[in-house]
């Protein structure tokens, strides 16, 4: 027993030395330690070890605090865009002339521009004006927007904290935004709150405590008119917060409360950067408002074009190869048909002027004419038939495509597997791309041919109208089989071609 005993206090003396294996015991030693750190701070008054209560002292503390905010709360409240706050930050920290330069960019400026230039001098004007509106911003005056933002933030979050919901606890009679009667704050159980110190101190130890914090009131009273809280009294509040902070008050009451000594709160610095986005949303308002008026006025020519050229007749020649599909597509992130438009009116023009204007034309130059050199006729034969063969091509190349046909029903069956299965969205890609090739490859092919004939018929004008022709030697004969003067179905055929390409050039999508 002797023995025992001997060993019992070598045991308890090595342990008092050296810690013991009882983590129990190091838990409470820790947190009597704490105890008596927060017992010796200013702030002893917040928190009772024994019977582990916050006093009212905190409590109070917080009252203070959501008192002198409360007008600043509700400033936020009504601001539910945070974009707003960005922009107000941005937009004090402009001078004038920056500010009417930023005018200048805007959607409605550019389109009122682009009434007074042409189209092709907007870009490089609106570019010129993006750039001198973009070197203002110097690394230097971004810090400068972003910290006073960091500010702006550090202000809303202080305010934002739910002060009502804390300070209920200590007395169940304060009413939201009322300080007309003081309240009365009794002790309360520590843990009651421990919550509600920890979300507190995680959000506001991140805000800058030696901020100056002249520029965000100059700002406010910008915004409001007036100051929500005086600066004077915004900065007591702070200065007081980064007393407590510094002293680990609230820390050391969350430890004791929650029986957890070795608690660290998560506060995260927050640096958010709202200069760059901001000068990207403006240069992509800028591209976005330049490239619909390019569009806008590419379709309007193209428009113009195929009116000119097709009049009232019909142009829906193609039935599969549409842009119909297209919204499903791009949502599923797929390629989708590029040149259908391209494609259609290259199928118009091969029916009403291939077919009809150019048939005519063919039939009484080149075989009826008495050729000087056979190479053009060769050339313009050649290119005529290719023609011809081209516009069948189409038709069996856009029935392909039809739901019941060899390439439309695969992709109509892959279609729907394609979220969930990556393997048939590349078939699908793959034969909407495999259309994409054929279909410019037709209108490629079409356009060399078209005008390699646009180049015989342009010469064939200068021709007939010579005293002494030198490729069609018998212009007047062939005037018999035309109903109108030979030079003016020369000229006007000559002149669809020429529309043509245009109206192709106007709206063809290269693929590379």
């Amino acid at each position: 027993m002797a023995k025992e005993s001997k060993g019992g206090f070598l045991s308890n003396l090595f342990s008092s030395l050296f810690g013991s294996g009882d983590a129990d015991a190091d838990k409470k030693r820790q947190l009597k330690s704490i105890a008596k750190r927060l017992s010796k701070s200013r702030f002893k008054n917040f928190y009772k070890f024994s019977g582990n209560e916050i006093l009212p002292p905190l409590g109070k503390t917080f009252y203070e605090i959501y008192k002198a905010i409360y007008p600043v709360q509700v400033m936020f409240n009504t601001i539910q865009n945070q974009n707003l706050l960005k922009h107000l930050v941005i937009d004090f920290a402009l001078p004038e002339d920056i500010k009417k330069l930023e005018e200048t960019l805007n959607e409605e400026s550019i389109k009122a521009l682009a009434k007074e230039i042409p189209i092709e001098n907007l870009s490089k004007q609106a570019t010129e004006r993006l750039s001198q509106f973009s070197d203002y911003f110097t690394l230097e005056k971004i810090t400068e927007i972003d910290y006073l933002y960091k500010q702006f933030m550090a202000l809303r979050t202080v305010a934002s904290f739910d002060y009502y919901f804390l300070l209920k606890k200590f007395d169940k009679t304060i009413r939201e935004g009322d300080f007309t009667n003081p309240p009365h704050f009794e002790k309360i159980n520590a843990e009651y709150v421990s919550n509600e110190l920890k979300d507190f101190i995680e959000s506001v130890w991140e805000i800058p405590f030696d901020a100056e914090w002249t520029n965000l009131f100059k700002l406010l009273k910008n915004f409001k008119g007036t100051e929500p809280i005086q600066i004077g009294l915004w900065r007591k509040i702070v200065a007081r917060l980064q007393t407590i902070r510094l002293s680990e008050a609230f820390e050391m009451v969350i430890r004791l409360a929650t029986s957890d000594p070795g608690y660290v709160p998560n506060v995260q610095s927050k640096n958010e950067s709202i200069v760059e986005p901001y000068l990207d949303s403006v240069k992509n308002e800028v591209e976005k408002t330049i490239r619909q008026l390019v569009e806008s006025a590419k379709s309007a020519k193209t428009n113009d074009f195929a009116s000119q050229l097709f009049g009232d007749v019909e142009l829906n020649q193609i039935r599969n190869y549409t842009d119909a599909l297209k919204p499903t597509l791009e949502r599923k992130g797929i390629s989708y048909y590029l040149n259908y438009q391209g494609l259609n009116y290259l199928k118009a023009f091969l029916i009403e002027v291939v077919k009809k204007d150019l048939r005519e034309y063919y039939d009484i130059v080149i075989i009826r004419g008495k050729w000087t050199t056979q190479s053009l006729t060769t050339s313009f034969s050649d290119c005529y038939n290719a023609l011809l063969g081209t516009s069948d091509s189409i038709t069996t190349f856009d029935n392909e495509l039809a739901e019941d046909g060899a390439i439309g029903i695969k992709i109509k069956t892959m279609l729907p597997k394609t979220e969930r299965d990556g393997s048939s969205k590349n078939i699908v890609n793959r034969l909407v791309t495999e259309a994409n090739e054929t279909a410019y490859t037709f209108i490629m092919e079409s356009l060399r041919n078209i005008v390699t004939i646009g180049k015989i018929v342009k010469s064939l004008v200068d021709d007939c109208a010579k005293q002494k022709p030198e490729l069609v030697s018998n212009w007047k004969e062939l005037e018999h089989f035309a109903d109108t003067p030979m030079k003016d179905m020369s000229v006007a055929l000559y002149k669809k071609i020429y529309l043509f390409t245009s109206l192709m050039k106007s709206c063809v999508v290269p693929i590379e």
